[in-house]
């Protein structure tokens, strides 16, 4: 296995575009504004920011704010718990104002977040939390009474929008891959090679994965790319790499996840492609 070691640090912030929310028209709430944004921070430092909201129904929607924790395992399971269980959690860093608004038709609303750092120099690597904003039904802002002697049972479908707020504390922190199980899948005439990885270090990993395939000459096939990958420290996800179309026969695959700098960490196996 190889690593070659790279000192980086940000701060990102992640938007989903547009979120929709159950309503007469399909209501559909839009979020402006850049959707990444990289910052170094120090413990003591502060950074605000804003999320702008745009309501573009002929309808007034109440919409909250909060927010949760966020671990993702390779076997699919997502999880957004209560961020205090997270020892890596920043959200009793960030402030949100407001928690609730009205945002009129064709009207944008602004959350805005401030996240303050603690003073602490034991802090090092990646700190996260997740901001959800919220539709709020407008049954539950005036929930009506039920009638005697009857049981009112109301079911209600929200969907929200997740945030994903990522603070990396400038200069230090650990980064570390590890290559879980493997296997070759078969989707009808389709192949794929089956990678699971996890992040062992304590800072949050972006990286393009690959695989090239060299033959017992020593001959490569060439790169056969997974796409870009994200992991948080503790988490880890299940890529796919196809490999349709290459001939039955035995390989050396070398297995390479690349931060687009001095973090580059890899795996070689055999890879025995049947008939």
């Amino acid at each position: 296995m190889l690593a070659a070691r790279r000192r980086a640090s940000w701060l990102c912030l992640f938007l989903v575009a547009a979120f929709r929310w159950p309503g007469p028209a399909g209501a559909q709430l839009q979020v402006a504004g850049s959707l990444t944004r990289r910052l170094d921070l120090i413990p003591g430092a502060e950074f605000q920011g804003a999320v702008v909201v745009r309501n573009p129904t002929e309808e007034l929607v109440t919409v909250r704010a909060y927010l949760t924790d966020y671990q993702a395992t390779a076997d699919g399971t997502t999880n957004y718990g209560d961020p205090a269980e997270n020892p890596r959690s920043n959200a009793t860093w960030v402030h949100l104002v407001p928690q609730q608004q009205d945002i009129l038709p064709g009207e944008t609303g602004l959350f805005h977040f401030i996240v303050r750092v603690p003073q602490d120099s034991s802090l090092t690597g990646t700190y996260w939390s997740m901001l959800m904003l919220e539709p709020v039904p407008p049954e539950a802002l005036s929930p009506p009474e039920p009638d005697a002697g009857q049981i009112r049972v109301t079911i209600r479908s929200v969907t929200r929008i997740g945030i994903h707020l990522i603070t990396n504390i400038q200069g230090g922190g650990r980064y570390d891959l590890r290559f879980g199980e493997r296997a070759l899948e078969r989707n009808d005439d389709r192949l794929f090679l089956r990678l699971d990885l996890e992040n062992t270090g304590d800072r949050h990993l972006g990286m393009a994965v690959w695989v090239e395939l060299l033959d017992s000459l020593g001959v490569s096939l060439g790169r056969f790319d997974a796409g870009r990958v994200g992991l948080f420290p503790g988490n880890s996800e299940r890529v796919r790499v196809e490999l349709t179309g290459v001939p039955a026969g035995t390989y050396q695959a070398l297995v390479v996840a690349d931060t687009g700098g001095e973090h580059v960490f890899g795996a070689r196996y055999e890879l025995v492609i049947p008939e």
